[in-house]
């Protein structure tokens, strides 16, 4: 028997997806001056991807989230 999953269902992503949270994670780390090897860095990349996973899909939105700046 063939399955046939949905990529989001198993936990992946498609480039698009790849494209927003790259975007976003690029934003931030800038704003808070992160290196990429650093613990903050992976920090931020794996609170992108939970808020993703929850529906924030625009990468503006995705930086207001996670942003230091006053709304």
């Amino acid at each position: 028997m063939l399955y046939q999953f949905e990529m989001q269902d198993i936990g992946m992503f498609k480039p698009d997806d790849l494209e927003a949270l790259r975007k976003a994670f690029e934003q931030l780390s800038v704003e808070y001056e992160l290196k990429d090897d650093d613990a903050q860095a992976r920090f931020l990349a794996r609170s992108l991807i939970q808020l993703y996973r929850h529906g924030v899909r625009d990468p503006e939105n995705l930086v207001s989230a996670l942003s230091g700046r006053a709304a």
